[in-house]
């Protein structure tokens, strides 16, 4: 419904979270310079959507369907607000249970890792090619059942370090990943503080990698 009413909005803009503080502010003629400062666009965006709103070819929106889209777009922002909050509060947590685990996997994906280990001490104790494929354990019982090739890795394929290299990369990279996430995990149980020098060999083994197996394997 307001798209109907701004549809020039959702192509001068990206950001869902600004889309909706919009939608909150309501009408087209209520859109101001100030409604858009505060929704966080920088000057030029702002101009630019100033510009928009007085031209745009929009139709009327009832005050009955405004206020439907403005109930939506409030739950929207505070879900948003919610994740934020969670996110910082496991941020937080996992720097005090396990900073240097967080150093080598990221926060998000060394608490989810965590998680399904069921504790540090388990983490600790698993070997580095279970870590790797955690998360991918139906596609791990499936090659086992039928012969078809294991997957290369779990949940570890959302590290930053696997998911940006190309493709035959990934599986050597989420071993180094996974090899250096297990002396991260026991270095954390013994409360030993944060080993710097973890990740600094994990980042000269992934360009090594990135050296050695530059171009994609003959098939």
């Amino acid at each position: 419904w307001y798209g109907l009413h701004f549809p020039e909005l959702e192509n001068v803009i990206d950001s869902i979270n600004g889309y909706a503080q919009i939608v909150l502010a309501g009408k087209r003629d209520s859109l101001t310079k100030k409604v858009f400062e505060d929704a966080g666009f920088p000057d030029s965006k702002v101009e630019m959507l100033s510009l928009v709103s007085e031209k745009s070819r929009g139709g009327d929106i009832s005050e009955k369907n405004l206020k439907i889209v403005q109930s939506m777009a409030k739950q929207m922002l505070e879900l948003h607000d919610l994740r934020k909050n969670l996110e910082e509060h496991v941020e937080s947590e996992m720097e005090i249970v396990a900073p240097n685990l967080s150093a080598i996997l990221g926060h998000a994906v060394g608490a989810r890792i965590l998680g399904r280990a069921g504790s540090l001490s388990k983490l600790a104790s698993m070997p580095a090619s279970t870590i790797q494929v955690i998360g991918a354990e139906k596609a791990l019982f499936r090659s086992l059942k039928t012969g078809a090739q294991p997957p290369k890795h779990g949940l570890l394929f959302q590290h930053t370090m696997v998911h940006a290299a190309p493709r035959w990369q990934r599986g050597k990279i989420a071993r180094a990943i996974a090899a250096k996430a297990v002396i991260a995990a026991r270095v954390d149980v013994y409360g030993e503080g944060l080993n710097k020098t973890l990740l600094e060999k994990l980042d000269v083994r992934v360009k090594e990698i990135g050296t050695k197996y530059d171009n994609p394997p003959e098939r």
